[in-house]
């Protein structure tokens, strides 16, 4: 039986997968470490915050937000949409983004504006905030991740020359991956 794809071919494939998803695996591996060093999404972000000390009617709230951030010469979003979530109304987009914030004692309200570096919206992207468009990119590079892995093991054909040594590291590999999970619940 003749072969569909060489393992020339197969070789070229796992290259080329591999080297377009460079800058993905960066995004994760910056931004992942960024946030378990605690450098989170607002981190360097231009912040500001104006207090409103009236009541909000429901129905006005976008003319609100809108009327706040031109009295006070704040930038107007490029999208004006309010939308709810976590008990806030917000507007615009993972880079400059509009919030109001009901107080915590209940009286009044904080307008708050945040334009986010690049790290902070890739950050986003990480965690899955924004649109559709990355998240589709970051489900095919752990499919990718996950065929590469299994590819290059038979590109490699189990490291026919270091079979016992290959072996060993990837149990190693799950004996202290299943350890760190333990003892991190």
């Amino acid at each position: 039986m003749k072969k569909l794809i060489s393992n020339k071919s197969w070789m070229k494939i796992h290259l080329y997968v591999s080297l377009f998803f460079i800058p993905m695996a960066l995004i994760y591996a910056i931004t992942g470490v960024g946030y378990i060093f605690d450098y989170r999404q607002n981190a360097g972000a231009e912040i500001n915050k104006v207090a409103i000390n009236s009541e909000i009617n429901a129905e006005k709230i976008q003319e609100i937000m809108l009327n706040t951030l031109k009295e006070n010469n704040l930038a107007i979003p490029s999208n004006t949409e309010v939308r709810f979530a976590k008990g806030a109304h917000s507007m615009g987009n993972l880079k400059y983004q509009v919030v109001l914030l009901k107080n915590k004692d209940n009286e009044g309200y904080t307008l708050q504006t945040i334009d986010r570096n690049l790290y902070g919206v890739v950050l986003l992207l990480h965690k899955a905030a924004g649109k559709y468009y990355f998240d589709i990119l970051a489900i095919a590079f752990s499919v990718a991740l996950v065929l590469l892995y299994i590819s290059g093991l038979f590109i490699t054909a189990f490291c026919k020359k270091d079979r016992k040594g290959s072996m060993i590291a990837v149990l190693l590999g799950f004996l202290v991956t299943a350890l760190a999970i333990y003892f991190s619940i």
